[in-house]
């Protein structure tokens, strides 16, 4: 389990003048590359210094390794809600909808596969309910459920998808299944889960 410093500031709201926006842009264009490494060894002054934005700029906004990389994926998300939401709109039936749903699944599946650092954040940071990060993760949470619940039915149904999700991500990263059985199994769960109530019997 992944633990907090217990010294953290509450971060800056993203900025909203051009410069500063496009720096936090650049940081978190950064922290994708990075994102791919395990989560001790990632550093927000690493990252910093790589996107060619002084340290002092990046805590500002980012006080620490997870407030970097759920923002990272907070952004991630709002682009496959984008994608999802144009896809959704071309559903003419149940069986479009469900593969539209899988696709969606798959793509959130690879990308926290691919992310071994974004993916500890979300599965194995202990953060008490008070702390100000707890209400990030929780936006994050509601994000993910909400994307997938636009193809699926409902947020409760998109729920279920996502934590299908983190719990194949783990039988990947533990060798329990190879990524292709593991998406096999996510596409057989999103036709479960999108199937009509009466269908489901």
């Amino acid at each position: 389990m992944l633990e907090l410093p217990h010294d953290l500031v509450t971060p800056a709201p993203p900025p909203a003048t051009p410069r500063m926006a496009a720096r936090y842009r650049q940081i978190l264009d950064t922290a994708a590359r990075f994102a791919t490494r395990e989560f001790p060894d990632l550093d927000v002054t690493e990252v910093a210094n790589e996107a060619g934005v002084s340290s002092s700029t990046a805590y500002r906004y980012f006080p620490s390794t997870a407030h970097l990389l759920l923002a990272l994926h907070r952004r991630q998300l709002l682009e496959l809600r984008a994608r999802v939401e144009e896809r959704a709109n071309t559903a003419r039936t149940d069986g479009q909808r469900v593969r539209q749903l899988a696709g969606a699944a798959v793509e959130l599946f690879a990308m926290r596969l691919s992310q071994p650092a974004v993916n500890s954040c979300l599965d194995e940071l202990v953060v008490p309910v008070e702390h100000e990060l707890s209400g990030l993760i929780g936006e994050v949470d509601e994000l993910s459920w909400s994307v997938l619940g636009r193809l699926a039915g409902d947020a409760e149904r998109g729920r279920c998808i996502v934590h299908t999700v983190s719990g194949l991500v783990s039988a990947v990263r533990t060798g329990r299944l190879m990524p292709y059985e593991a998406e096999q199994q996510l596409k057989a769960a999103c036709e479960i889960v999108a199937r009509p109530r009466a269908a489901r019997g």
